[in-house]
């Protein structure tokens, strides 16, 4: 009870501190990289060329996905999320504005809801699968509203409350879950993705202009995903052995 309590209270925290935040408008000097180079003519090349690890992580997954006996319809949007991205991302950085960064950003939330209603289902109810269609169009609405009102609040919420959430819910209840740890890997690659997307000009410095932070962050952020597939796939294996 006590710590259905405290998630409850720490859901419900986190948004009325989003929403007594003011604005948070789009930066437009995000869209402004550091690595701009070009090859066979195609622009903003190697921040393009780094979303391929994101296609082919989301086709394994969809692989893995089609060969299992129950399937879960939340890791399929999980991956059909990370195998969009490649695409969306791909798209925005042909040519970064704020138009073109709504299908980077829309197949990304759908994703994190993906995972987030897999993790719950599995952790605390298989019942809350239910709850994946209202988390994705949640989660559509968070873009939608950012690119009409130019405010960044809840698509931040989106973001980012899943996953402080999802370690929440691992810290309290310990869930034995088979290979755990490389949904703990996936999480560390994902928080170095954020880190390098800070860095990217100094990281670009840093390497002479070899690679940007924001490509890494790209690679990482995949390898992330990498490896929730490498812990569904053990599993597979194991039920399957």
């Amino acid at each position: 009870m006590i710590r259905s309590i405290i998630l409850v209270a720490f859901s419900l925290g986190t948004l009325i501190l989003i929403v007594l935040l003011d604005p948070i408008p789009q930066d437009l000097a995000y869209h402004k990289f550091a690595d701009t180079r070009s090859l066979a003519n195609i622009p903003n090349f190697l921040d393009i060329f780094s979303n391929l690890p994101f296609l082919l992580t989301g086709l394994c997954g969809f692989s893995l996905y089609l060969k299992a006996n129950r399937p879960s319809i939340c890791w399929l949007t999980l991956f059909i999320g990370v195998f969009l991205v490649a695409i969306g991302s791909s798209y925005y950085h042909l040519n970064p504005n704020n138009q073109t960064l709504v299908w980077d950003r829309l197949p990304m939330a759908i994703g994190f809801m993906g995972l987030f209603v897999a993790l719950l289902s599995e952790w605390l109810s298989p019942k809350l699968e239910w709850t994946l269609i209202p988390m994705c169009l949640l989660a559509a609405a968070s873009v939608y509203y950012w690119h009409i009102a130019d405010d960044l609040r809840f698509y931040a919420w989106i973001q980012f409350f899943p996953l402080l959430f999802i370690i929440l819910v691992g810290a309290l209840f310990r869930p034995n879950i088979p290979h755990i740890n490389f949904l703990y890997l996936g999480l560390a690659c994902y928080a170095l993705s954020k880190i390098t997307e800070h860095f990217d000009h100094s990281i670009y410095k840093i390497t002479n202009e070899v690679i940007s932070g924001h490509s890494i962050k790209h690679l990482a952020a995949a390898f992330g995903t990498y490896y929730i597939y490498v812990m569904l796939a053990k599993r597979f294996n194991k039920s399957h052995g």
